[in-house]
């Protein structure tokens, strides 16, 4: 039973929320997009794409391994990640430094997400970069440059010429409508204010998930940087509404080398 003194308590906080007099509780969520450590197709400069071939080196599982440090002051509560194998070495790695650590930081679960391969690059998968440049010299250049509507590849198993910029930019705004659901839910079901997730994914998908988070379209691409191997983004947004989704409040680079947050600004 409410006293009458606290029903009025109550209902002036309603109404002083209700008339922007004072602020409601924020919710921050908090995203690390991370890329996977140096694989043996990286050494070789090969091209993976969305391909399932390529494994971590050395170099690549220390990499992982240093850029746990990237995450100890925070609490993860959820983790993502890319089906393919070098991304799953380099949680990996990531969960062998956190058992080391004197207070762990990654829950013990993660989900899959098959959205969260990289960029399929069709018939260009498995060849030298050396090789594409030369067969393929302009929509190599669309590549480089960040030009979506010159980048095709072809898929010979179809006949089909696709657009891969512009496919992997649909599918990082469709993984993170799937992502922010997920979480909603989990915020829900645990009464959880914040929450703090990890992806751990690619490094040309890293950039469709920053550039899509902060409302950037594909031309965006390499623009803002890259992902070196086990380079991390962190992401911020304000709320978890997804109907329609928001853009991120702003974004920094976290590993290696932090940068500066930069706000919200579309491309």
């Amino acid at each position: 039973i409410i006293s009458d003194g606290k029903l009025h308590i109550m209902l002036l906080f309603q109404l002083l929320f209700l008339f922007g007099v004072i602020a409601q509780p924020i919710m921050c969520f908090t995203v690390y997009v991370m890329r996977h450590g140096q694989t043996d197709a990286n050494a070789n400069e090969i091209e993976q794409g969305s391909a399932d071939f390529s494994r971590l080196t050395d170099l690549g599982k220390e990499q992982a391994s240093n850029a746990y440090q990237a995450l100890v002051d925070t609490r993860v509560t959820s983790i993502y990640t890319s089906p393919l194998t070098r991304a799953r070495q380099t949680l990996e790695q990531l969960r062998q430094a956190d058992a080391s650590s004197t207070q762990t930081v990654l829950p013990p679960s993660d989900l899959i997400l098959n959205d969260l391969r990289e960029i399929d690059q069709y018939d260009w998968q498995g060849q030298s970069y050396s090789e594409l440049k030369r067969q393929f010299p302009e929509s190599w250049r669309a590549w480089e440059k960040g030009i979506p509507d010159e980048m095709k590849v072809l898929e010979t198993a179809t006949d089909i010429v696709h657009y891969p910029l512009l496919e992997m930019w649909e599918r990082a705004d469709r993984v993170w409508s799937e992502i922010l659901d997920l979480e909603k839910k989990q915020q829900d079901d645990d009464n959880e204010k914040d929450r703090s997730v990890l992806i751990v994914a690619h490094g040309n998908l890293g950039q469709a998930l920053l550039g899509s988070a902060m409302g950037w379209d594909a031309n965006s691409f390499n623009e803002k940087g890259v992902f070196g191997n086990c380079g991390m983004a962190k992401i911020e947004f304000l709320d978890l509404d997804t109907s329609p989704r928001k853009v991120a409040n702003r974004w920094r680079w976290q590993w290696p080398v932090p940068s500066a947050w930069s706000p919200t600004t579309t491309t």
